[in-house]
């Protein structure tokens, strides 16, 4: 990352209309000084930053010639390519990411894209030797980050890594310093174009909006199903993974079941699941006869769902079956 300190004293101090001596004296520096300076042939020294930020009345990043647009969407650039390995190499993935922080020196969301990486490797592919990094790097961001939704995001991250390590009362401690707020009451981008602006400009962003509320209704829904479950109230936890379930029908399955018939990747393995979480219900309430015909929907499900992978290689797409087939006590209806 090139700073530009020089060229931006020359151009602020022409914009005020000073000569070097002027200012040379207000620094009291050689005029030589600010010439070198401005030639970039030697820099201020750190100490002089924020009284030159002070001379111009403007902010130290916009002295040090920091163009926060572009900042922005270099960060961007970098994460969007470090995404590409996200999954299949995290080694190249957290390089990437690494390699931009001695550029963008404590950058929060290329820190809290690394967090995620660990996280998600930890948790999906069982990583444990980077779980001691990761949590470390959580309590740096939910110390230092600026950004509130990089320190809500890290919480989260930490409260899943300690949950893995069989850490409740810590997940819990943490969990209970978030923000208590409905998103509602947050004016963004997306709800607020929906509701101030006109034609492609609101509908742009109402599609976006709904999708989003489409996944947030699932997701209610499974997680008050799993609630229920959990403390042994199965007829509700029937009723709550029945609409989950009714919700991916409804709103975000197109067409017959195939590749291309849900909203967006990644439907298909919670429609599937939904039906395992159905089928333990049942088992649980002793309908053996409905349990039987989720437990083939949700194997219909994974099997059309991915067409000729599946056939390729079914053990990829039957891994997240039989845990969520154990996960909601399967096992004693029939071991597979």
């Amino acid at each position: 990352m090139t700073i530009c300190i020089g060229a931006k004293i020359k151009e602020l101090r022409k914009r005020d209309n000073m000569t070097q001596e002027q200012l040379a004296e207000k620094l009291n520096v050689t005029p030589q000084t600010i010439s070198r300076w401005e030639t970039e042939t030697a820099y201020p020294d750190i100490t002089a930053i924020p009284i030159l930020a002070n001379i111009f009345d403007v902010s130290i990043d916009i002295l040090m010639g920091y163009d926060k647009t572009k900042t922005a969407q270099k960060v961007n650039d970098i994460i969007t390519s470090s995404k590409k390995y996200f999954w299949n190499n995290i080694e190249k993935c957290e390089a990437i990411l690494l390699n931009a922080l001695n550029d963008y020196p404590n950058n929060d969301l290329i820190l809290r894209e690394l967090l995620s990486l660990y996280e998600c490797h930890i948790r999906t592919y069982g990583k444990t030797e980077y779980a001691d990094k990761a949590i470390s790097l959580a309590h740096k961001i939910i110390a230092e980050a600026t950004d509130i939704f990089c320190v809500c995001s890290a919480k989260a991250d930490l409260a899943s890594l300690y949950l893995m390590q069989n850490r409740y009362n810590d997940a819990k401690k943490i969990i209970d310093t978030l923000p208590y707020m409905y998103p509602y009451l947050l004016n963004d981008k997306m709800r607020v174009s929906s509701y101030s602006l006109k034609g492609e400009d609101r509908l742009k962003e109402a599609k976006d909006w709904k999708i989003i509320e489409y996944q947030e209704l699932f997701l209610s829904c499974i997680m008050e199903g799993e609630g229920y479950f959990e403390t042994g109230d199965y007829k509700n936890a029937l009723k709550s993974f029945i609409e989950g379930k009714d919700v991916i029908e409804r709103f975000m399955l197109t067409d017959k079941i195939c590749p291309e018939a849900y909203l967006f990747n990644g439907v298909q393995t919670n429609h599937m699941c939904c039906y395992l979480q159905i089928a333990g219900c049942y088992f649980k309430l002793n309908d053996i006869d409905k349990c039987k015909q989720a437990v083939e929907k949700a194997y219909e499900i994974v099997s059309l769902a991915n067409g000729e992978d599946f056939v390729k290689q079914p053990e990829l797409f039957l891994e997240q079956y039989y845990k969520t087939y154990k996960e909601y006590g399967l096992e004693k209806y029939k071991v597979l």
